[in-house]
């Protein structure tokens, strides 16, 4: 197959794509014109909105701050730029422990981190647009490819502009984005690669555009073990829609696109969001909101009952305007009785819109007051993430874990981690998403953990008198609790520097109690040295006591205090005091 009829295969696939997605554009399109003008790209001109009318069907905001709400929240719970939302992991627990895999471990997630947080990747900024593509119309798009300056660009797109497909799984393996550039743009981002009619218009008139396709889908005809960009699994292809022109050919080797659905009914390739539940409460709200609207501008200038014949010239009903009538006439101006209950239609507005508030999950999101206890709060935050659980799992499979998986491959052939310890390989390490429903519920466990530990603090006391801590394995309870609360792998110390520090503790201990000892002997000896035997005292009745025992002379047998007994130890020789003119030896 040449070039252009690969280029004509692609158009004529995209088209069937199109095809399919034809039923949900009028549903987006409504609700990009109820709730978020601007991300109206379901228009004759894909990715932009029609200029000057952007908000002309808006007449109540609340569904607009509904889902700016949501999006805010899930970028809150789901990759917060403040708290650890991935984990790099060596596989085998065993090696992982090494003290010079820890430290490489913390230091290749402190840099996905700040390259997340970098500026210049835009990660922040797109994947709040991502949220809010996904709460309003059900399914967004982000593209993530290699960058020269910022390792990793992210770049949310707009659904208009995309068409997408599924695998036999229910995974979405092929994207065809049709876009627009300037020719500018073209020539800077291909230069030669581009057709000539495109490089001859570049140069007269470079603001005009360019329609461009992008194919990303998997390459069957690919040789596993082969070596170039032809033999990776996705292929990625730019057309020329206009000449059918291959303007670029290559590949790459994790999928480019996430395509994260809220949720999904089984045979549709697109998602159906909180926007779409509350289509029909936005559709009544704002009719609603525009006939409360006419109805206090009857109230507040009433129309006006006027004679045919009464007065002279127009009747002027603004402020200080003048109506002239016929002198003598008794005609006059009189406003048309208007009948309004405009505080039913309040009321009936504020249902509607606690109704939006409530699909937007406003109540389940909103922050606890100050006056809630810790337990309370592990226990709200857990219970909003049961809620939250099925639509935060989807999207956890379609866009956090692919997300983090594809910028750390970019970044591990880009050559920004440290140099890997002897011994450990790529293929050894696990990056993974930190699910906020994992995290609850492992907050979950520690109360639970702590709840055991409470009640049975009044039967071990002090000092555990029964060995009720016995069945407790504490090393596993210390570090099980670390890893409850995220604690960073790099603050706990490995295991058998653990033991290490408990055998030279044990060693200490035992020394300073031997040192002690030997000290308590020494000045028991230096005690009994200086003790004086001339006179009586409770030394000479114990040394007596103990020669009676000991020393007893039986007729016929030895005397024990000059012959010794066989079978029986000798007695105590207590040292005797020296003096010397009256006075004790201090070196005795």
């Amino acid at each position: 197959m040449d070039r252009r009829e690969q280029a004509e295969t692609l158009v004529s696939r995209f088209q069937g794509l199109s095809r399919t997605r034809e039923p949900w554009q009028p549903v987006w399109r409504e609700l990009a014109e109820y709730v978020l003008p601007r991300k109206n790209s379901f228009t004759g001109n894909p990715g932009r909105s029609p200029a000057g009318n952007d908000a002309e069907c808006v007449f109540d905001s609340t569904p607009t701050h509904a889902l700016e709400l949501l999006a805010s929240a899930l970028g809150g719970l789901l990759t917060n730029p403040a708290l650890p939302w991935f984990d790099i992991r060596v596989r085998d627990k065993a090696r992982g422990d090494a003290a010079e895999v820890r430290e490489f471990l913390q230091q290749a997630r402190e840099r996905m981190i700040a390259l997340f947080n970098n500026e210049a990747t835009g990660f922040q900024s797109n994947v709040h647009e991502l949220y809010l593509d996904v709460a309003l119309l059900g399914t967004s798009v982000m593209f993530v490819e290699a960058d020269a300056q910022a390792v990793v660009r992210f770049s949310t797109r707009p659904l208009g502009e995309v068409a997408v497909s599924e695998s036999a799984r229910g995974v979405v393996d092929t994207v065809f984005r049709r876009y627009k550039v300037t020719l500018r743009q073209a020539v800077q981002e291909w230069g030669g690669a581009c057709s000539g009619e495109v490089r001859e218009k570049a140069a007269d008139k470079p603001e005009e555009t360019v329609e461009i396709l992008h194919a990303v889908c998997p390459r069957a005809d690919r040789d596993p073990l082969g070596i170039g960009v032809r033999n990776f699994p996705w292929a990625s292809i730019y057309v020329e829609t206009e000449t059918l022109h291959v303007i670029e050919e290559s590949g790459f080797l994790e999928m480019p696109y996430m395509v994260p659905r809220w949720a999904k009914a089984a045979g549709e390739a697109y998602g159906r969001g909180p926007g779409m539940t509350a289509l029909s409460d936005i559709r009544v709200l704002n009719a609603m909101s525009r006939t409360a609207l006419m109805a206090a501008e009857k109230m507040s200038d009433p129309p006006l009952m006027v004679p045919d014949d009464g007065f002279l010239g127009p009747v002027r009903s603004g402020p200080g305007g003048l109506s002239y009538y016929r002198a003598g006439s008794q005609d006059r101006i009189e406003p048309l009785p208007v009948s309004v209950d405009l505080r039913a239609a309040e009321d009936m507005m504020a249902q509607r819109r606690e109704s939006i508030l409530r699909i937007f999950l406003a109540d389940q999101l909103k922050a606890d007051g100050p006056a809630v206890s810790a337990t309370e709060a592990v226990i709200r935050q857990s219970e909003k993430m049961r809620v939250l659980g099925p639509v935060l799992g989807r999207l956890q499979t379609e866009f956090l874990s692919p997300l983090i998986r594809r910028v750390f491959r970019i970044m591990l052939r880009s050559g920004w981690f440290p140099p890997f310890p002897d011994g450990l390989a790529p293929d050894d390490l696990e990056v993974r998403y930190t699910s906020p429903v994992a995290m609850a519920q492992k907050q979950y466990e520690a109360r639970g953990l702590a709840q055991t530990m409470e009640y049975l603090a009044p039967l071990v006391g002090s000092g555990d008198p029964f060995g009720i801590m016995d069945n407790f394995d504490t090393d596993r309870v210390a570090r099980h609790a670390a890893e409850l609360f995220g604690t960073p792998a790099d603050y706990l110390k490995p295991e058998p520097d653990v033991a290490q520090n408990r055998q030279d503790k044990t060693i200490q201990a035992k020394g300073a109690s031997a040192t002690e000892a030997t000290a308590r002997i020494a000045e028991i000896a230096r005690t009994l040295s200086e003790a004086s035997m001339a006179e009586p005292n409770a030394l000479t009745e114990l040394v007596g006591l103990a020669k009676g025992l000991l020393g007893a002379v039986v007729p016929g047998q030895p005397d024990t205090e000059t012959d010794p007994v066989p079978g029986i130890p000798e007695p105590i020789a207590f040292p005797q005091p020296r003096t010397e003119g009256g006075q004790e030896d201090d070196h005795a």
